[in-house]
């Protein structure tokens, strides 16, 4: 089997491990038009609340090379060295018609485009956002901490509790957890 990730999903370009944190790429717009996910509008409200005005809800990368643009669920952008975070989150199904989504190797292609654009990516779980939010925003400010050595936010979550991690699914997982209707258990 395949290898299973495992929730905050994490991939840092090579050029920032070395201290180059200029995007490649830059967000080309907003996609106004896209609906935010079940979760997503939530977290919105809570990610202002800590991390406004860097964050930006569904901007777009368009990779070199390509015609269709990619939208970034929320984008945080630092404000001292322009480092970019592709922040994502990830359903096990769709409401509408209980399809697999975010399933372990189905998202890689579009990582790879965000990390060549020299964004870091970082993936919750949905269950994750809804169940755990300032455990998401403590990660969120420790890779912000870590790479741009600007540990302001990591301060004001020093004493929020580890996030719980969660294994990435599969898409017979999927189907399982759409057949017992997960998604209401921890969605409001």
């Amino acid at each position: 089997m395949k290898h299973r990730p495992c929730y905050p999903i994490l991939l840092i370009p090579e050029d920032v491990k070395v201290g180059n944190l200029e995007p490649i790429v830059l967000p080309s717009k907003s996609n106004e038009s896209t609906k935010l996910g079940a979760s997503e509008m939530e977290f919105a409200a809570i990610l202002q609340k800590y991390f406004e005005p860097y964050i930006f809800s569904q901007q777009q990368l368009l990779p070199l090379n390509h015609k269709a643009a990619y939208s970034a669920d929320f984008l945080f952008v630092e404000p001292n060295t322009n480092l970019h975070i592709d922040l994502e989150i990830d359903e096990p199904f769709t409401f509408e018609t209980h399809e697999p989504i975010h399933c372990v190797g189905m998202d890689d292609y579009r990582n790879k485009c965000f990390v060549q654009a020299n964004w870091i990516v970082l993936r919750f779980a949905e269950e994750q956002v809804a169940s755990q939010p300032l455990r998401c925003l403590r990660v969120l400010a420790n890779v912000i901490s870590k790479y741009t050595l600007n540990n302001s936010w990591q301060l004001l979550f020093k004493d929020v509790e580890r996030l719980t991690p969660i294994w990435q699914w599969t898409a017979n997982k999927s189907h399982e957890l759409s057949r017992k209707n997960y998604r209401n258990f921890y969605l409001n």
